[in-house]
């Protein structure tokens, strides 16, 4: 007989979901039950997922499958029901991470000002950090022994980028704690400064008739000229990633300019220059036939390292991207489509490379190309300039909400998702001003 608190719980499930079950592992989504077919997606252990309806199929001990409320399959083993409904991932940590106006600051410093944990915003996944310099970062095995005052167990690797799970307030200070239950005092190890840089919602804000978003991306600020020329008297000075609105045609002159319309005060217009030392500009190009006259989709324009998600012909967000940095690093030219999304992934360099790099569980990926993805960036806040090793860095609230838009679709619960031939993904072009590129888009079966 059913307990009487089971039917009280399934009285409160969505119309539609059967129950919620945990994961106990990374456990695999497949596309139709049994375990042969392709891979739909993953599910984080420890997550709550949906469960639509039970299946039975081989290669399953017990023989259950469930049908899962975004699509796919996974086997009912090494799962346990829950009462707890799933989220998207992945889950924020709360930490103040420094912002790159404080990075002078606090290299000389070695500390900067910080709020406490209860009091942090959430704006990543994890909590970045490196050894580095005078930063040594000695751990405790686990926060036991850091509060007892015993001696630090070792320091951590000097090669990689680090990523801990949880920052903790303690009455000898605030500790990282890394997965496997090790912790590092906060204020032993170098904390990335994290841009909180975002894009600009043109829907919600668009620009006038006849201008273009665009963006300052010379880092000690540009000048706003009265004409078209340096030698013009300065009319005022506008900071590092400040965002406003250009004419949508430079002019051409003593080099390339922009005319800010009503720049001080209406009938006041002012002046600006292109480029790397002046500023970036949204210069948005024909859709490709290939895409829908309503379809959503994205396009970086690497000559001016802006991305877009437009809808058909309009556009819909904007904002400043780093793409690859020099012609071994080029961030190849093409059509295609996004394959697969991930909330967070390793990135390591080859074991030939000449400048090698092991980043831990780079947030928000998404891959177009073998080995390229469009990804949030915490390591660096150049947004506007080449700084990548090819794939296409964003801003973490930039990558977030990209994420949460494009295709293939994710579920709740879910780590991982595939392109499948129901949901090929989101067509993305990556040119360098040209709206003339090759097709590359991969084939789904």
């Amino acid at each position: 007989m059913a307990d009487a608190s089971d039917s009280d719980a399934a009285s409160r499930l969505p119309q539609g979901v059967l129950e919620y079950r945990t994961a106990g592992r990374w456990q695999p989504i497949y596309r139709a039950p049994g375990g042969r077919t392709p891979l739909r997606g993953t599910l984080v252990p420890g997550e709550s997922f949906a469960v639509v309806d039970h299946v039975r199929g081989p290669n399953c001990k017990g023989d259950t499958w469930a049908a899962l409320q975004d699509g796919g399959y996974t086997c009912l083993h090494n799962t346990e029901p829950t009462l707890d409904a799933p989220v998207m991932q992945p889950r924020l940590v709360a930490f103040d991470q420094p912002r790159p106006e404080e990075y002078l600051g606090y290299l000389e410093q070695r500390t900067y000002e910080r709020d406490r944990v209860a009091d942090s915003e959430l704006l990543l996944p994890f909590i970045y950090g490196k050894v580095w310099r005078s930063w040594r970062a000695p751990y405790w095995r686990n926060l036991s022994d850091w509060e007892r005052g015993r001696a630090p167990a070792g320091n951590l690797n000097p090669v990689p980028k680090y990523h801990f799970v949880e920052a903790i307030d303690t009455e000898r200070g605030t500790v990282l704690r890394r997965r496997n239950g090790s912790v590092t005092p906060a204020d032993e190890v170098f904390i990335y400064p994290v841009d909180r840089f975002n894009g600009r919602d043109l829907e919600a804000h668009p620009v006038p008739a006849g201008q273009t978003a665009a963006w300052v991306v010379a880092y000690d600020g540009v000048e706003v000229r009265a004409d078209p020329n340096q030698t013009a008297p300065v009319m005022a000075t506008m900071g590092y990633h400040t965002a406003f609105s250009v004419d949508a045609v430079p002019v051409k002159g003593n080099g390339t300019w922009w005319r800010v319309p009503d720049a001080l005060m209406p009938n006041v217009d002012g002046w600006v220059p292109a480029g790397t030392y002046g500023v970036r500009v949204h210069r948005p190009l024909e859709r490709p036939a290939e895409v829908g006259s309503d379809e959503l989709w994205v396009d970086v324009d690497t000559r001016e390292q802006v991305l877009s998600l437009r809808r058909g012909d309009r556009t819909l967000f904007a904002t400043l991207v780093s793409t690859g940095d020099g012609a071994r690093w080029a961030t190849p030219f093409g059509l295609y489509r996004v394959y697969d999304k991930s909330v967070h992934g390793d990135m390591k360099s080859r074991e030939d490379a000449e400048e090698p790099y092991h980043v831990e569980k780079v947030p928000w990926v998404m891959h177009f190309k073998t080995r390229y993805a469009l990804h949030g960036v915490f390591w660096h806040w150049g947004f506007g300039h080449r700084a990548s090793h090819g794939c296409v860095n964003l801003a973490p609230q930039d990558a977030r909400y990209l994420f949460d838009r494009i295709g293939p679709r994710i579920g709740k619960g879910w780590h991982t998702t595939y392109a499948t031939p129901e949901d090929p993904g989101t067509h993305l072009r990556v040119h360098g001003g040209s709206a003339q590129v090759r097709d590359r888009r991969p084939v789904i079966q």
